[in-house]
């Protein structure tokens, strides 16, 4: 089937391009220097080849879909214009940068394919990366206890996990098995090192996920529980002495530090006379930074930066108050109808994927070049269309059920 086989070449390229690389080079230091941007781009373009033979949805379903994504497409382009390159540094960096021009093409996906089939299609393709990253946790554990690869590992291949625990109602156990292990798994690591922003994102699918399947969910009673016990326990563990202290250390010194302050003085002083429409692509401000990072490694001494590592504060550099505005007119809609206004869990699980990474962006939520923040998009597209919201639940997973009947109808 070619647009499946094309859907998994795009899955695959991107996670390698964004994740996997990274893996590679630190993990098992097997790329550096020109080999490892070498292999980011042929991946890239492997990726975005796939892309061109998917099937797209352009269809808008109401007047305010259709001009307020017009505005934002709009908007968008003016942005790109205002820090276009004018040479071929600026061109590889900006290309390199996965949170600089890729992200002004990712909401595009808006337009995804919306079909039952192809959203089966993308849910298998989450399957076979959550499972990628548990057998890889077995065969190298430090991937997730060491701060220099467990995040560029852990987001490429678990936050999608949580669409597909989101929508356990429709899948066999293995794929719910799966998505929960890798999420859980995502969750203790963040724990461990400290990563406040990391706990709050993968802790919250779960949550959601429970929540929503304990309302929906009745093929399985232990499915509906078992998460629920699993983080009472771990919960109770945490605060007891039954987990080793160096477990949770660098967690408990991290709670109440603040690391922003000084970086969003400077951020905000540089941003004067540029609140409305803010500074464009390339848009910066002013942050001497130098000595040695976390991980103890040198760092280059650089006085202006590009990025601001909050989600909001980054559009807000680069497009202004006009793009946060503009942001949230597409989005907030989508969380809405797909929450509120659904006859389905497909909808809802959606509109709570783009509603978690709404309040994401608010701790640190950087939109880039992800799948995970691809499939925001994704879901985003999915809450706008009605006929899709509006199909029942039964329909769905008598759907999902018979997959392999559809996938036979398909002209080869």
């Amino acid at each position: 089937m070619q647009i499946r086989k094309y859907l998994y070449v795009f899955i695959f390229s991107l996670t390698v391009a964004t994740g996997g690389v990274h893996l590679l080079s630190k993990g098992f230091n097997l790329l550096n220097g020109a080999t490892y941007t070498a292999v980011v781009f042929l991946f890239i373009a492997t990726g975005i080849y796939a892309l061109r033979k998917l099937d797209w949805d352009f269809t808008t379903e109401s007047f305010y879909h259709k001009s307020i994504l017009g505005l934002f497409f709009t908007y968008e382009i003016i942005i790109v214009a205002r820090g276009m390159p004018t040479n071929y540094t600026n061109i590889k960096e900006l290309v390199q940068m996965d949170y600089l021009f890729w992200v002004y093409l990712i909401p595009l996906f808006i337009f995804f394919d919306k079909s039952l089939l192809t959203l089966s299609w993308l849910m298998n393709a989450i399957y076979f990366l959550g499972i990628f990253f548990l057998a890889m946790c077995i065969i190298k554990p430090s991937l997730i206890t060491e701060r220099a690869t467990a995040e560029n590992f852990i987001h490429p291949f678990v936050f999608a996990c949580g669409f597909l625990l989101l929508n356990a109602r429709y899948l066999p156990r293995a794929k719910k098995v799966v998505a929960f292990l890798a999420l859980a798994i995502g969750v203790f690591s963040f724990v461990f090192l400290a990563r406040r922003n990391g706990i709050v994102s993968y802790g919250s699918l779960i949550i959601a996920a429970v929540a929503l399947n304990a309302r929906y969910l009745s093929a399985s009673r232990l499915f509906k529980i078992f998460p629920v016990i699993v983080c009472i326990i771990a919960i109770a563990l945490l605060s007891t002495d039954a987990v080793p202290t160096s477990f949770t250390d660098k967690l408990s010194n991290r709670l109440t530090e603040d690391s922003r302050t000084g970086i969003f003085d400077y951020f905000f002083s540089g941003m004067k006379d540029n609140e409305v429409f803010g500074k464009g692509m390339q848009g910066e401000f002013y942050y001497p930074q130098g000595g040695t990072s976390e991980d103890g490694e040198a760092r280059e001494t650089i006085f202006y930066r590009k990025g601001i590592e909050n989600g909001y504060l980054q559009l807000y550099l680069n497009g202004g108050i006009v793009y946060i505005v503009l942001f949230g007119l597409v989005l907030l809609p989508a969380v809405f109808l797909g929450i509120f206004r659904s006859s389905n869990q497909l909808t809802q699980a959606a509109g709570i994927v783009v509603f978690l990474w709404l309040i994401d962006m608010a701790i640190f939520g950087l939109p880039r070049l992800t799948l995970e923040y691809i499939l925001v998009w994704i879901c985003a597209g999915i809450c706008y269309k009605t006929s899709l919201r509006e199909t029942p639940d039964e329909e769905i997973s008598d759907y999902f059920k018979n997959i392999k009947e559809h996938e036979s109808t398909l002209v080869y």
